[in-house]
């Protein structure tokens, strides 16, 4: 086998035109090497090339006199193993590795590797022979599934609902869609922003590319980085192997950041370089990437005033705010709430396998006097929670119990001897717990010691209260 190898690296630098060099055995070795479906290197005990068949050549774009003598550390990019450096353990077992590798002109292919290694007539090993076949489809599957797999389109069906205020944020989608614009959905918790987010993508040129979602709020502050741009295997302690962020991987496609003011603010910065120039380096590796991505953000905050208290980058803030969109709460539209608890009690019976409790107006009436401080997440819960306790007969609601200020509470207001809802007096008592809140907080809303932690509610969920039952601080 060794005089074969050798009789093959002799002739990768002969004239393959002049048959009298080949002998019909080494003729026949090398016109089956050459018509391989996969890349062949053969090395030499110093782990040098001494033999690469065409493929290789096509490949790596070195032509054979650039190869041979060469050790693999030539194809290798940064931090990425080889033939060789692969190979530590027992030297006369086979080994196999993925391998990124670096063409001639500087482009890097994912590529699988075997080394196989090769006796001399005593037995002993005496070099190795290499199998390259590329691998750039299955890996870029593989990078989208790590992400992918536990995202799913499962959402709430259509964006449901007819009124003013729904309507305005649909006509603004339709508006926005089809431009590049970064988008900011502004909004309460619960009311849909990541289904605003799909609506925008779905409607964008970029709809056949993935859209890739980001809970931010989720994310520990020491990995924000690597999530975002990725590392390379070795960069901290438990990076095992190369990992590509979620801007690669949205490459072309759209990037939906929910929770964006949760970013720690030692990262807005490469944030925003990613959002200016479209590069970034992955965590451990001095490579500049570049890539094009259409980014939706989302947050219950108001990231202005985050912004001018310095928590938040005033330049980033401006980037992101192109086109914001801001999602109406469940008070804000109280007309489409028929809507969704029907469509809620379909996609709740459906899923249970359960008989379809009826809704009637007295339903509606009593779901459209609660607050719904969790918006339509809570409204779908609440409906859900029904339809288990219904178990096909009567549909109840059980809204939960409301505690107020110094001791007033309340709860869903109840009906009257004429099935009537006293709105009048729910309208009342919540204006009293609200002005209580505000007078003990000296009208402060935001903050630990603010009238809305008081309450136990959002303060943007206070502020619309207060517009709502027209609660104004008396002048002096």
């Amino acid at each position: 086998m060794l005089s074969r190898v050798n009789s093959l690296a002799e002739m990768q630098t002969a004239d393959a035109n002049r048959p009298e060099v080949l002998s019909g055995s080494e003729a026949f070795y090398r016109t089956a090497l050459e018509s391989l479906s996969e890349g062949v290197m053969i090395l030499d005990s110093d782990c040098r090339i001494i033999y690469a068949n065409r493929l290789v050549h096509e490949i790596t774009g070195y032509s054979p006199e650039e190869l041979l003598g060469q050790t693999p550390s030539l194809l290798r990019a940064d931090s990425e193993p080889t033939a060789c450096t692969a190979s530590k353990g027992p030297a006369d077992e086979p080994k196999s590795f993925e391998f990124e590798m670096k063409r001639k002109d500087g482009r890097l292919h994912w590529m699988h590797v075997k080394t196989t290694p090769y006796r001399n007539d005593g037995g002993e090993v005496v070099g190795r022979v290499v199998a390259l076949s590329c691998i750039a489809k299955q890996k870029n599957l593989e990078f989208e599934n790590e992400f992918l797999q536990d995202e799913f389109r499962a959402s709430l069906g259509n964006i449901i609902g007819r009124s003013p205020a729904l309507q305005k944020v649909l006509a603004q989608i339709a508006t926005v869609a089809p431009t590049e614009a970064n988008v900011l959905i502004l909004g309460e918790s619960g009311t849909g922003k990541e289904l605003v987010a799909r609506a925008i993508h779905d409607l964008s040129a970029r709809k056949d590319r993935p859209l890739v979602r980001v809970n931010c709020a989720s994310i520990p502050k020491e990995l924000f980085e690597s999530e975002f741009f990725g590392h390379v295997r070795g960069a901290f302690t438990g990076a095992i192997k190369d990992r590509v962020g979620r801007f690669e991987l949205a490459d072309n496609g759209t990037l939906f950041l929910d929770e964006i003011g949760e970013i720690p603010l030692d990262l807005q910065s490469k944030l925003l370089r990613v959002l200016q120039e479209g590069q970034f380096e992955r965590v451990g590796d001095e490579r500049t990437r570049t890539v094009k991505v259409r980014l939706i953000t989302a947050t219950n905050r108001d990231l202005l005033a985050e912004a001018k208290s310095r928590r938040f980058r005033l330049d980033l803030y401006y980037r992101l705010s192109v086109f914001p969109i801001e999602v109406p709460s469940l008070r804000e539209r109280l007309e489409d709430i028929a809507a969704l608890a029907d469509h809620f009690i379909k996609q709740a019976s459906r899923r249970l396998g359960v008989p379809r409790p009826r809704l009637t107006k007295l339903h509606v009436q009593e779901l459209q006097t609660y607050d719904w401080p969790g918006n339509v997440r809570e409204l779908q819960n609440i409906i859900e929670r029904g339809v288990i306790l219904a178990k096909g007969g009567k549909l109840q609601f059980d809204l939960p119990r409301r505690v107020g200020i110094e001791g007033l509470a309340t709860s869903a207001p109840s009906l009257d001897g004429n099935g009537k809802l006293s709105l009048d007096e729910l309208a009342v008592r919540e204006r009293e717990i609200v002005e209580a809140a505000l007078r003990r907080t000296n009208w402060k809303i935001y903050g630990a010691d603010g009238a809305a932690a008081l309450l136990r509610i959002k303060p943007t969920t206070l502020v619309s209260k207060m517009k709502r039952l027209n609660v104004q601080k008396a002048s002096a």
